[in-house]
């Protein structure tokens, strides 16, 4: 008998490239990061920056979402669920994925989230 592997995800996600900011909830210096993919639970990011796992950041989502090209700052709460190296960039910086799970998402945010994923 074999097994079916079955996707735990509570919302669906997308793929999708803006540009985050971010700062740990203790302080500390802005980190810009790019989205992978995004879902109204969370999502996955490239960075600079590196956070260890359970890290708490406020986060950013600049969304292209007003029509006219330019983005519309989306604020959430989130943390750092998982955390990897990946090779340096093309400028020797080293580089981080990063799985990020929102903790706190105001209806406004969720509407506009929303919006941007069709849902």
């Amino acid at each position: 008998m074999s097994k079916i592997a079955t996707d735990r995800r509570a919302h669906r996600r997308i793929q999708a490239s803006f540009p985050i900011q971010s700062v740990p909830e203790t302080g500390g210096t802005l980190a810009r990061m790019v989205a992978q993919d995004l879902s109204l639970g969370g999502l996955r990011c490239s960075s600079t920056a590196d956070y260890p796992e359970m890290t708490r950041l406020a986060v950013t989502l600049l969304l292209p979402l007003d029509g006219n090209g330019e983005a519309v700052p989306v604020d959430v709460e989130a943390v750092v669920v998982r955390r990897a190296a990946v090779a340096p960039s093309v400028t020797n910086e080293p580089r981080f994925e990063l799985s990020l799970f929102f903790t706190r998402v105001d209806d406004t945010a969720r509407d506009r989230l929303a919006s941007f994923l069709g849902d």
